[in-house]
């Protein structure tokens, strides 16, 4: 596998935050809080989704640079080997186990987004100068990958903001947005 960047997948997780602001236009807010059928988000759900996870991803690289709540070394899964090998989440729907799951994620109305996303941008960035100084041997525990460094984790969340590109673009489609 080649050596993460972590400059690299900065300027990924900025275009992917770039999509997800501009998207929000394109949005009424009575759509954007609209819950689908079954179990299907709404869009205001899928915002809220990304934005917790991200939070927790960037928890996890701040464990690991100040190594807290991990170890050093420790390896990752086949599953999680897979995913760092081919740089993406597997390209299907994945349901979380029960047990796992929390909640379902609160809608805002949709202007609250664009400041949030706009403080998650910041926050991912204030990431980059400790990661690259990171020798990435301390590591904290991911439920299906295994055990991940600071850099792994920081790579984690931008495959988990490109997964959901294809749910964003269900739930449009799914209703005419």
């Amino acid at each position: 596998m080649e050596m993460l960047n972590p400059q690299i997948i900065l300027k990924q997780l900025e275009v992917l935050l770039d999509h997800y602001q501009r998207k929000i236009a394109d949005y009424t807010p009575e759509n954007f809080v609209k819950p689908g059928t079954g179990e299907e988000w709404s869009m205001g759900q899928l915002y809220t989704h990304l934005l917790d996870s991200s939070q927790f991803f960037r928890y996890q690289v701040r464990c690991c640079l100040q190594q807290e709540k991990g170890q050093e070394g420790g390896d990752k899964t086949d599953a999680g080997e897979n995913m760092y090998q081919y740089e993406s989440f597997p390209p299907i729907k994945i349901k979380i186990p029960e047990a796992w799951r929390g909640a379902d994620p609160i809608a805002q109305a949709r202007e609250a987004y664009p400041p949030r996303l706009e403080e998650e941008r910041h926050k991912l960035t204030l990431l980059l100068a400790p990661l690259q100084t990171d020798a990435g041997v301390y590591k904290t525990f991911h439920q299906v990958c295994g055990w991940l460094n600071g850099l792994e984790w920081f790579k984690m969340a931008e495959m988990h903001w490109r997964h959901h590109l294809r749910q964003q673009e269900e739930i449009e489609k799914g209703r005419d947005l």
